[in-house]
């Protein structure tokens, strides 16, 4: 998938249960019952994600992952199209 710095995202609402174990976030699909994890800055995207419940940007997140795990805007916007896809895919997100 390709995304835009307007690119919205939200969570999908009351599908998924979640709990860090050890530094990695391990949540689960209730839906169709299968365990995903994430860590470091997947942890941080979906925590990002989550803020106020309501949609946010791909720029948003991306202005606040290059800041905190230094990493450039291209590499960052990339790698976070891999990561939504991946969510959106599960039923975890909505683009």
């Amino acid at each position: 998938m390709t995304i835009a710095s307007t690119t919205r995202v939200r969570r999908t609402l009351d599908e998924f249960v979640e709990t860090e174990v050890d530094g990695e976030l391990v949540f689960m699909n209730l839906g169709e019952g299968v365990f995903y994890s994430l860590e470091e800055a997947g942890i941080r995207t979906w925590q990002l994600i989550d803020e106020g419940g309501a949609w946010t940007t791909a720029g948003a997140l991306v202005e606040v992952l290059c800041r905190e795990f230094e990493v450039d805007e291209d590499t960052c916007l990339r790698d976070l199209a891999v990561m939504l896809d991946e969510l959106e895919a599960a039923g975890l997100a909505r683009i």
